[in-house]
């Protein structure tokens, strides 16, 4: 109970970031298209500041081995959230725009700054082991979905900034390097505007959308209530009957990380990636305010069962 009341506590701390947003573009002081700067900011800059910052860490053989169960759960939740969309791809009707939003959430802008202000900064060590089956499954599996093509775009891999911050930050974890303290600090305060941009961004965004349509779109609740409740339940009920915590309960805080990721709202990428391959963009962007709005309740709902199948 206690850590679903400290994350409802944060995310409603970020939305009131992000209701800053959305009061400078109602009044005029910017612009919805500003946007862009702000995405190019945080994808360019801020995050991957972050991620490569949450690596700089004392590596001990604890902390090897929790990331290895953080890294193998977070390739786990990728794989239950693609085989449950596949899954219902017939029955519901479900289009790329539809799969993409179920299995890819906002890992980047929201929760990396949430486990930073939720658990402290050594915790985001164990979510960037997130980023990389993300950035894999995002631009593998989801651009052969979104574009119905076979060639995978290798440069969009290759020159991720957040799959570059992650891999350099591991070489910089494994190897004992230290950055120059200078170049650290700025980093640092790079770091540290992540939130904040974030959920500007996200603020913004909402200010460009049209809430009372959005919120009249029936498929729109079905795709949130997937992405929101089903799948994470999901992937608890199946981590539970695996039995892994019950023998390793030292790790039980360690895949909560993990699990917090698993229940974000949809990742903006899915709009970036629908833009790209002319799918339904509107919508995407519809599905990701919805589950943004809706995510401040459902994901401490989800941490508190899932402290319920594994007390801490």
């Amino acid at each position: 109970m206690e850590y679903s009341l400290i994350l409802l506590s944060k995310l409603s701390s970020m939305m009131i970031m992000a209701a800053v947003g959305y009061a400078l573009v109602k009044l005029g002081l910017i612009k919805q298209e500003d946007s862009k700067v702000l995405t190019v900011l945080l994808v360019y800059a801020l995050q991957p500041c972050l991620i490569f910052r949450s690596l700089q860490i004392d590596l001990t053989p604890e902390r090897a081995a929790g990331f290895t169960a953080a890294l193998i759960f977070a390739f786990s939740c990728m794989f239950i959230a693609a085989i449950f969309s596949n899954l219902l791809r017939k029955p519901l009707r479900l289009d790329p725009v539809d799969m993409c939003t179920l299995m890819f959430a906002n890992v980047g802008n929201l929760v990396l700054p949430v486990i930073a202000m939720m658990l402290g900064s050594e915790m985001t060590f164990y979510c960037a082991g997130f980023q990389m089956p993300f950035n894999l499954f995002m631009w593998i599996y989801g651009y052969i979905l979104m574009s119905g093509r076979r060639d995978v775009p290798v440069r969009k891999i290759i020159f991720n900034p957040n799959l570059i911050a992650l891999f350099l930050g591991f070489f910089f974890l494994l190897t004992g390097l230290k950055m120059p303290a200078v170049i650290d600090t700025a980093m640092e305060g790079l770091q540290n505007m992540v939130a904040g941009a974030s959920m500007m961004l996200v603020g913004v965004v909402i200010a460009g959308s049209d809430l009372k349509e959005i919120f009249a779109n029936k498929r729109a609740y079905l795709i949130s209530a997937g992405r929101l409740i089903v799948i994470p339940i999901l992937t608890i009920l199946i981590l539970f009957a695996t039995g892994f915590l019950s023998r390793h309960p030292q790790y039980s805080q360690v895949l909560m990380v993990i699990m917090i990721a698993a229940a974000a709202p949809s990742a903006s990428s899915v709009v970036q990636l629908s833009v790209l391959t002319g799918r339904d963009a509107p919508r995407a962007g519809a599905y990701n305010v919805m589950t943004t709005l809706l995510c401040v309740l459902t994901m401490p709902l989800i941490i508190y069962i899932y402290q319920m199948f594994f007390p801490m």
